[in-house]
């Protein structure tokens, strides 16, 4: 029975897939199930287990030279973990897990395992917020990419772009200008839609604030990393550049910094995601680019020094953080709460404002640099009761 199991596992990698080259991904997945067949045979013989050829597989994946046959691997990986109840494995092993939504719509998301991060800054940055110890216990899905305008036409219909959209990136900078609802309602898609593959008690959604960061971090404390770098304000320029679109760069690329969007451009504008260098566990665009809702929400009326019409200093507020917190999130159940938004910090270089919060009304939702990307993670708020504005 376990062997069949995993046959058929096998028979389906890359099925859902969007594949840039179909008889690539064919040739590949025969290769696969060729190499594999010892593996089964043992499997089926009580000789090796589930988790056993799961490791094999994503041990292949690892020293792959083969674009299919890397894709089949991981696919097929993700998938035999799952049957082993192996998330935390297949994690620790950054095995990646896609969707697919049709030609040239496709999701990737960087593994992200379970783990402890100091989350927040010291008081001298612009943002401050009490620096604590987060446990994330489980592992979660992340994204590589903000949401681009390609992946959410394949949920609404996306009628028109402006000449500067077409410019930077066209369908593939990410969309803006939506409500947190509209989020919502595509994660929900994205869940209705994938729910026989999806493991158990995990959905797609909007990560956490804590998540969020935790990603940002990569767990990665290496002072060399351009990240870190950034991150400690030692970034020069062109590392600066590197990384993150923000409006003071935006403004040098236009300048000939970056051949590859040479024209003149306004302040605040989005750029086709993934153009920038990505962190230490390959996730684009969180330096910079559109700034990111995440899923915690403050209670209206509770902020005050506004930047300007609809968003405030987040440093005004009292999260309430706590050391050693198991999976914060802060949710406020009304309509009107105020929204958080991470990275992509528009007016000022990144290193002035590391941590990159901003909390905006639920009005600012038509301004296009507000954007999200999603997560594959833990069912949070299926778990609790959202906390109700007082």
């Amino acid at each position: 029975m376990v062997f069949l199991l995993a046959f058929v596992l096998m028979l389906g990698f890359g099925a859902l897939a969007a594949a840039p080259d179909a008889v690539a991904l064919d040739a590949a997945r025969e290769e696969v199930r060729t190499l594999l067949a010892d593996d089964f045979r043992a499997l089926n013989e009580g000789r090796l287990t589930l988790l056993d050829v799961a490791d094999h597989v994503s041990d292949l994946a690892a020293a792959s030279n083969s674009a299919a046959r890397l894709r089949i691997l991981q696919e097929g990986a993700f998938n035999l973990y799952r049957e082993a109840d192996a998330l935390g494995r297949a994690a620790e092993r950054r095995v990646p897990f896609w969707i697919n939504l049709g030609t040239e719509a496709e999701f990737e998301f960087a593994a992200c395992p379970a783990g402890s991060f100091t989350m927040g800054c010291d008081g001298e940055r612009r943002d401050p917020q009490f620096r604590h110890r987060v446990n994330l216990p489980r592992p979660f899905w992340i994204a590589k990419y903000q949401t681009t305008k390609r992946l959410y036409s394949t949920f609404r219909r996306i009628d028109s772009m402006t000449e500067e959209e077409k410019l930077y990136g066209g369908m593939g900078i990410p969309h803006g200008g939506l409500s947190r609802k509209d989020m919502d309602d595509f994660c929900a898609f994205l869940t209705i839609r994938n729910k026989d593959r999806l493991p158990k008690g995990y959905v797609f959604r909007l990560p956490t604030d804590a998540e969020w960061e935790y990603a940002l971090n990569a767990n990665c404390d290496d002072p060399a990393d351009p990240y870190m770098r950034f991150k400690n304000g030692d970034a020069s320029v062109a590392e600066e550049i590197s990384i993150s679109w923000n409006m003071v760069n935006e403004r040098r690329a236009a300048h000939g910094f970056n051949p590859i969007h040479p024209a003149e451009k306004g302040q605040g504008t989005v750029f086709a995601v993934g153009t920038r260098r990505p962190n230490a566990w390959v996730i684009y665009d969180m330096l910079g680019n559109g700034q990111e809702y995440v899923l915690d929400t403050i209670p209206p009326d509770s902020i005050q020094r506004p930047y300007g019409e609809g968003v405030f200093d987040s440093g005004s507020y009292d999260f309430g953080y706590a050391d050693e917190e198991t999976e914060p999130l802060r949710h406020v159940n009304d309509a009107n709460g105020l929204v958080i938004t991470r990275g992509g910090v528009r007016y000022r270089r990144f290193d002035a404002s590391w941590y990159g919060r901003t909390v905006v009304a639920p009005s600012s939702h038509w301004n296009g640099h507000y954007v999200f990307r999603i997560a594959l993670a833990p069912d949070i708020l299926g778990e609790r009761e959202w906390v109700s504005a007082k």
